[in-house]
């Protein structure tokens, strides 16, 4: 018996050691092939088969190299099988190749456009028909309508005979209806209500404006937000070690609605013990960065200013030479006291420098207009944050439908390939829009322009604006980059006709106005130009103003204007904090019969609370006229009312003539409004403004010595204040903004001002 097991195990180990010897012998073996032969193939060469598989009949192959050769061809995805068989000298590669698609489409799908759909899956026209990358199509957009809280949806891809030949790839969608959240709660907040912290993010509950709101549908990309949204909320209120331990979005058994739960590790309020430098540039003199740091022993951890800080004295550091300088900041618990110590790390990063810039996909835009707008060039030094901000203002020049810039390794570690690709947009448009506005009442405008003329990024437009007050026509032409400096150039041909309801005169004014226009930094500009301009006023005999009648008449002239603009914003759009400064001086007439130089300044300064629930803005803007020859007109003095101070009918404070508002010469306004969400969802567009107003409007010459008039008709001409207080509605709608006011009037001039306690604009284009 122990015989009989001694020679079993014996055979059994002999056995393997053959197999082993005779596998690596094969394995091992080379094949002489003098011919490699394709078979079944159709729409693919056998040359494209051969280069696939990398195999050469020039070297002796292994079987290793055979099964390498099969692999590839397997892995191209272009067969449904193949089979590699060494017969003798020769190599047959026998393939069933996966039809062709020749057209894919989409089938049941409303919520996104078959175009996206396209860019998102690997299925393309003239590719094969591979169920492996269809299975992956398959799960691509699933995962999408999942971020739409559509979590029922299904997709199921279809192979169809088409009717001119070839096959078509069909994904029948079924969207399946929006899964959403029920409920958000919060476990472990103790210093805020779960309302409170539901306000901070960006997801909401279900409710009766569900049926046009977003936020209330299931998105784990929002859900990971939110969790951000959230730490940010308790760093900003001073807890420095709150942490949101797990967020859980838990879907119900009918698959129809989420309840979301948030638990938060709050901690205590903390305090910053000190502020320290650590600072590794040896060079770097700490004292011309001291004065950006306006945190102090005591205060209160506030997460985004001490961000805020970091990115100010990191922007300082590369200002002063030092282009690949970091800082980062770090706190240090110090728990005995629930205080922290901030340390702002200086340390060089990196050297990058830019080796090339590449553009791709601008068939009409010329290289050169896209490359003025980057902040860098070839040979500088590596900055992302210029590289975002070229990519702003890419984007904001409006001649690309898609771009995207992206960083390449170069030539060596230190060099950086930097890649723009664009897809251009048409820039020019025919534009229809209509509007209306209690000061100018309905108007309609046709325009046509073309943003990027021959691709040099040049403005071609003509405009005709037509109301019950006011007729227009303007031809205009932009070179933004004159002699490729920064440097714009304009020319403007315009004619205006005006008849304000306010008053009896009426005017017509036809000019040619010329200008360049420069940067004077990297948020300010000058534009200077040169304005030739016939204007020709019109007063009915029936006209009680004396004062109007000598205006009469047609003039001809010449006007030099200086604009100068600095914008601190930080946005453009929706400003939180910053400020913009605008000014704007005229010299006319030039030795002519009445010449004189006017002048007006606007300044306005935003900032917000609350955790940026409420802006508020404050605005001081005023001008003056200064006549060196003769007295001014109508058309050339200042208006106030309507927009420009609310409660008040457009142009009908200040100088007045018995009834006949005249303008004035001088004026001011100075007004306050804080902004704030109405508590309705984003998607609605509401938000609400309270406002306080003052301003006036005084000053007015005119030929004593010719006009005798009866001092009781002249009326308002000192600096008496007019002021406001109410409460302005914005509602960004479909086709167009709208604005609403309600204004109670505090101080005006009874029986003379006429007041206005509702008025509202809208605009739009068609």
């Amino acid at each position: 018996m122990f015989y009989r097991l001694f020679k079993l195990i014996i055979t059994y180990f002999y056995n393997i050691v053959v197999v082993f010897i005779l596998c690596s012998t094969f394995a091992l073996s080379q094949f002489k092939i003098n011919e490699i032969i394709v078979s079944g193939n159709n729409e693919i060469s056998s040359e494209t088969i051969v280069a696939i598989s990398g195999l050469s009949k020039s070297n002796n192959l292994s079987a290793n190299s055979i099964n390498e050769g099969f692999r590839r061809l397997s892995d191209s995805g272009l067969f449904q099988n193949v089979v590699l068989n060494p017969v003798g000298s020769r190599l047959i590669i026998s393939v069933i190749e996966n039809p062709i698609i020749n057209k894919v489409d989409f089938e049941g799908n409303k919520i996104f456009k078959d175009s996206f759909l396209l860019s998102v899956i690997s299925s393309k026209s003239r590719t094969p028909f591979n169920k492996g990358a269809i299975d992956e199509d398959v799960r691509q957009i699933l995962q999408i309508y999942r971020e739409k809280g559509r979590f029922k949806a299904i997709i199921n891809p279809q192979k169809v005979i088409l009717e001119e030949g070839g096959i078509g790839l069909v994904f029948s969608i079924k969207e399946g209806p929006r899964t959403e959240i029920k409920s958000i709660n919060f476990i472990g907040n103790k210093k805020f209500s779960d309302a409170r912290l539901r306000s901070v993010i960006e997801s909401s509950q279900k409710n009766i404006f569900s049926f046009i709101s977003t936020s209330d549908d299931y998105s784990e990309l929002r859900q990971e937000k939110d969790r951000k949204l959230l730490e940010d909320f308790y760093n900003d209120k001073g807890f420095a070690n709150a942490k949101i331990k797990s967020s859980v979005g838990t879907l119900s058994d009918d698959w129809k609605n989420f309840n979301i739960t948030y638990t938060i590790f709050e901690g205590n309020m903390t305090s910053i013990s000190e502020v320290k430098f650590d600072n590794q540039i040896s060079s770097l003199d700490l004292s011309t960065i001291n004065n950006l740091v306006n945190i102090k022993s005591g205060d209160l951890y506030v997460g985004s200013k001490i961000e805020k800080t970091r990115k100010s004295i990191e922007k300082r550091i590369n200002d002063l030479g030092f282009p690949f300088a970091k800082v980062s900041s770090k706190k240090i618990n110090i728990k005995e006291r629930d205080n922290v110590e901030i340390v702002f790390q200086i340390f060089n990063g990196p050297s990058l420098y830019v080796e090339r810039i590449d553009i791709k996909g601008n068939n009409q835009t010329l290289d050169k207009v896209i490359r003025r707008e980057f902040s860098i060039s070839e040979g500088d030094a590596f900055n992302p944050t210029l590289l975002r901000k070229t990519e702003e203002k890419l984007r904001a020049l409006g001649f690309f439908k898609n771009l995207s810039v992206a960083v390449f390794p170069g030539s060596s570690p230190n060099k950086a390939v930097v890649s723009v690709e664009v897809e251009e947009a048409p820039t020019g448009s025919l534009n229809f829009g209509a509007g209306y506005s209690t000061d100018t009442e309905l108007s309609g405008t046709v325009s046509l322009s073309e943003r990027n003329f021959l691709g040099k990024g040049q403005r071609l437009l003509f405009e005709v604006l037509a109301s019950e007050s006011n007729k227009s026509v303007k031809f205009g032409f932009t070179e933004p980059s004159l002699f490729n400096r920064d440097l714009s150039a304009i020319i403007d041909l315009t004619y205006l006709d005006v008849e304000p309801k306010q008053s009896s005169f009426s005017s017509n004014e036809s000019s040619l106005r010329t200008g360049f226009g420069f940067n004077l930094g990297s948020d300010s500009r000058l534009i200077t130009s040169l304005k030739f301009l016939e204007e020709k006023i019109s007063v009915p005999e029936s006209s009680s103003s004396l004062i109007l009648k000598e205006d009469k008449g047609k003039i001809s002239k010449t006007e030099l204007s200086l604009n100068y603009l600095k914008d601190g914003r930080d946005s453009i759009v929706k400003p939180k904090y910053g400020y913009v400064f605008r000014s704007d001086l005229t010299v006319s007439g030039l030795g002519a019969g009445n010449s004189f130089i006017k002048g007006s300044a606007k300044g306005k300064i935003y900032n917000s609370y609350f955790d940026e629930l409420i802006t508020v803005t404050a605005e001081l803007e005023g001008g003056f006229m200064q006549m060196q020859n003769g007295f001014s007109r109508t058309t050339d003095r200042f208006s106030l009312g309507g927009r420009s101070l609310r409660g008040f009918q457009y142009g009908q404070i200040g100088p007045r003539e018995g009834n006949e508002p005249l303008g004035g010469e001088n004026y001011a306004v100075s007004r306050v409004e804080a902004n704030f969400p109405l508590g309705l969802p984003k998607e609605l567009g509401f938000y609400g403004g309270l406002f306080v107003e003052a301003g006036s409007l005084w000053g007015l010459k005119y030929n004593k010595s010719k006009l005798s008039l009866d001092p009781n008709n002249l009326k308002s001409i000192d600096s008496k204040i007019r002021s406001s207080i109410g409460f302005t509605l914005y509602w960004s709608t479909p086709i167009g903004p709208l604005q609403f006011n309600w204004a109670k009037p505090q101080q005006y001039e009874s029986g003379i001002d006429k007041t206005e306690n509702f008025s509202f604009n809208i605009a739009s284009q068609f």
